[in-house]
């Protein structure tokens, strides 16, 4: 008995960690490059670098989910930008945001306003929900 007590609650923090219980997350987003174009070998300033996936649930303190790179061939406006991923713990109601990540005229890099781009989502573990 003394053993199912301490092995249980184990089991269940073991699988909370390691991902067995993650939600699947798909992130989908549209950037149009004509003011500003993708990075690229010959053009490394006053460009686009990256997207950034975060939880900004915290805002004081958001979460780096995902690092996207540009797509191929980015020019203009690019619809259906996307990543998949597992996501959890935390599980509940989570703010996800995508801000683009540039580099200016001095190669300094500075992010889109993280306002811009956001979903609240809720995110529940696979194991334990209803089917619908």
């Amino acid at each position: 008995m003394l053993v199912t007590a301490v092995v249980l609650p184990l089991i269940a923090i073991l699988l909370s960690y390691s991902g067995a219980l993650a939600a699947r997350v798909t992130v989908s987003w549209s950037y149009d490059y004509t003011r500003q174009p993708a990075c690229s070998c010959s053009r490394t300033n006053d460009c686009i670098d990256h997207f950034e996936i975060l939880d900004y649930t915290d805002s004081q303190d958001p979460k780096l989910l995902r690092r996207v790179p540009n797509p191929p061939n980015a020019v203009a406006k690019v619809d259906n930008i996307s990543d998949e991923f597992s996501y959890g713990p935390p599980f509940g109601l989570r703010t996800i945001v995508v801000v683009a990540v540039a580099r200016d005229e001095n190669g300094t890099i500075t992010t889109s306003n993280p306002f811009a781009a956001r979903k609240d989502v809720e995110i529940m573990r696979k194991v334990g929900r209803a089917k619908q």
